[in-house]
């Protein structure tokens, strides 16, 4: 995610440079054969040419709107993986406790079942940052498994979903011991269960369902077939002051489309991506502080203005 107010022009020119250098040799071309009347006896329409413009940009307008919804919506799961994290480790550290039957245990055991269930759970974040992202570090989810349990996950075709299973096994384990009341297990701890496979199903549909393809093929073709007419109408009225106009429209155009390009696939760790990374790391602060440990790793700071 872009967090620096202004786009750097490195940025412009990873984006839209190749089309750039295009549009000064074309632009340059058109007014040379103009200059020397090969133009003559030709008259582009150019009030036409301005007519389609405005179709294009109603065109580019919809699609970058739908790709920017895409976006959104990936951030805003995201954003409820964030809210219901930290009201699960409230629910865990209230309502695991004591059995009522038993005679209570070390705080040492209480500690650890609290911190097992938390740890499992940034496990199970940043094995879907790395599925949504296409990620084999794998080995990032070590230290908050246990060596036998990261062995096991090891098999599973779609890791993040098999550690919130895990998850909810283990809480049917601890309810049906008396570590939890019933009602707590029931309404607390499976609801937050349930919203995390809810949020975890926001981003597959978002990964796996592009955006129709024939918005993205034909917004694309059509502001192609603008920019290379648009010269054409400018040249018989501006003559060589065609190429500096020619060259801003055209790149306005062409980046607004890569712009759209871009967004709607919220999680292939680009620039303008959701920063999940960031995320995951500010929720593994808030649940270490919340389970009172002293050993809080630092926020992600940007790069380059870029935060991932």
């Amino acid at each position: 995610m872009i967090v620096q107010r202004t786009i750097r022009l490195k940025w412009i020119l990873k984006i839209d440079g190749w089309n750039i250098l295009f549009y000064l040799a074309y632009g340059y071309l058109v007014c040379a054969l103009n200059a020397r009347s090969y133009f003559e006896n030709l008259t582009f329409p150019d009030a036409e040419i301005s007519v389609f413009g405005i179709a294009v940009a109603i065109l580019l307008g919809f699609r970058n709107n739908e790709a920017y919804n895409r976006y959104w919506e990936a951030r805003t799961a995201w954003g409820s993986l964030t809210n219901a994290s930290r009201n699960f480790t409230s629910q865990v550290m209230g309502y695991v406790r004591y059995p009522n039957s038993q005679i209570p245990a070390l705080q040492e055991t209480i500690t650890n079942i609290h911190t097992e269930i938390i740890y499992r759970h940034l496990a199970f974040l940043n094995a879907l940052r790395l599925q949504l992202r296409r990620e084999e570090t794998w080995q990032e989810l070590k230290p908050f498994l246990s060596d036998s349990e990261y062995q096991e996950l090891s098999k599973a075709a779609n890791k993040a979903a098999q550690l919130n299973h895990r998850q909810a096994q283990r809480l049917k384990e601890l309810n049906m011991t008396g570590w939890i009341d019933e009602q707590a297990y029931i309404f607390g701890l499976m609801e937050s269960i349930k919203a995390f496979f809810a949020a975890q199903g926001s981003c597959e549909r978002i990964k796996t369902t592009p955006l129709p393809r024939q918005y993205g093929f034909f917004t694309k073709s059509f502001v192609w077939i603008f920019v290379l007419l648009l010269p054409l109408g400018l040249v018989q009225h501006l003559g060589w002051g065609t190429l500096p106009i020619y060259v801003i429209l055209a790149s306005i155009f062409t980046i607004t489309e890569r712009i759209g390009q871009r967004t709607e696939e919220p999680f292939e760790r680009k620039m303008e991506d959701v920063p999940m990374s960031a995320i995951c790391r500010n929720i593994e602060i808030d649940l270490k502080q919340q389970l009172g440990e002293s050993s809080i790793p630092a926020p992600l700071e940007p790069e380059g203005g870029v935060l991932m």
